[in-house]
């Protein structure tokens, strides 16, 4: 579980995909009068937004995000995580004199709890703006609504068509578990191509363990282990290069109570990974910092009759509390 070095706020998020909310619903739900000066539309705009978490299309990082009076984005800014850089709550809604409709709010993150199997919204601590330059003579509500579809998911978006590929199992439905002791699991849509593991015989195969995120910044007690499907007349593959993944963002803003994350990934009949996916999800960025770094890896492949083959495997991180306190900002 990962602790915010600032205070946190939780908002739990009924299933998965609440976490972006239906704009569409609330601009039918609110008065949505034509505004025909800047109060008005600052009015109109705060009682639709202000109190709300929203979801940036993109997920951009940075703390000031511009976008033209087309609705696209102007600044220099990298898309990020869904999970760590999209959401914003936005605390309120203002036209400057220059003509800039500028929304101001706080960065959410999304954590999954291992107690409830559900993903909540946590407060970062980081402030965030964004910037629309208004078209000439567009001073109403409804003349500026389609200019933030383009800038914030709506009800009409689907989430997991909008992530990448490995969160997909766990964003269409709702995870499992056997009982209270075990742990979560996103259900796989394609049971045959992620065959489950629960009661299996497996091979491990555990490198030596990485005592530190590498930077130096914090140091934790990181390792991971693999499993393979133990079969007959199949030789597993074995690991030729698996480096840990960085996690810098964590490390930098965070302390992390004890976790364990899980992927599922195929080996093909050249030791290279495909079809990476989540099976226990933690949110904060840190389950895509580990699957991009899987998707690196390299094995020497599995042996089915000493040829080739493709073959499934698992991996776990576990990731252990530091001795340190959190960086003061």
């Amino acid at each position: 579980m990962l602790k915010p070095k600032r205070t946190r706020e939780r908002d739990k998020t009924i299933a998965h995909l609440h976490i972006v909310l239906a704009l569409i619903s609330l601009i039918a739900n609110s008065a949505a009068a034509r505004a025909s000066d800047t109060s008005d539309l600052e009015q109109d705009l705060s009682k639709i937004f202000v109190g709300r978490s929203f979801t940036i299309r993109n997920y951009y990082r940075g703390g000031h995000l511009q976008f033209g009076a087309d609705g696209s984005l102007q600044s220099k800014a990298e898309p990020g995580d869904w999970s760590r850089d999209g959401m914003v709550k936005i605390s309120s809604v203002k036209v400057s004199s220059d003509d800039q409709l500028v929304f101001q709010g706080e960065r959410y993150c999304v954590l999954f709890d291992k107690e409830s199997g559900e993903f909540l919204n946590v407060k970062t601590g980081d402030k965030v703006a964004l910037s629309l330059r208004l078209p000439s003579g567009a001073k109403t509500t409804d003349s500026i609504i389609p200019l933030l579809y383009k800038m914030f998911l709506t009800g009409k978006d689907s989430l997991p068509d909008l992530v990448p590929s490995y969160w997909r199992d766990c964003l269409h439905q709702k995870m499992n578990r056997r009982d209270k002791h075990s742990p979560w699991e996103c259900v796989a849509h394609d049971a045959q191509n992620e065959p489950d593991f629960t009661g299996k015989k497996l091979v491990w195969d555990v490198p030596p363990p990485d005592t530190t995120l590498h930077t130096g910044a914090v140091k934790y007690s990181l390792r991971h282990k693999i499993a393979y499907l133990a079969e007959n007349g199949i030789k597993s593959p074995q690991v030729a290069m698996a480096p840990d993944p960085l996690f810098q963002w964590e490390q930098r803003r965070t302390t992390l109570d004890d976790i364990t994350l899980v992927l599922a990934f195929n080996i093909s009949d050249t030791g290279a990974v495909h079809d990476v996916s989540i099976v226990t999800p933690v949110g904060m960025g840190l389950d895509d910092d580990a699957a991009r770094t899987v998707e690196q890896w390299k094995f020497t492949p599995a042996l089915c009759e000493d040829k080739p083959c493709a073959s499934h495997a698992r991996v776990l991180f576990e990731i252990n509390a530091p001795n340190t306190r959190p960086i003061p900002r």
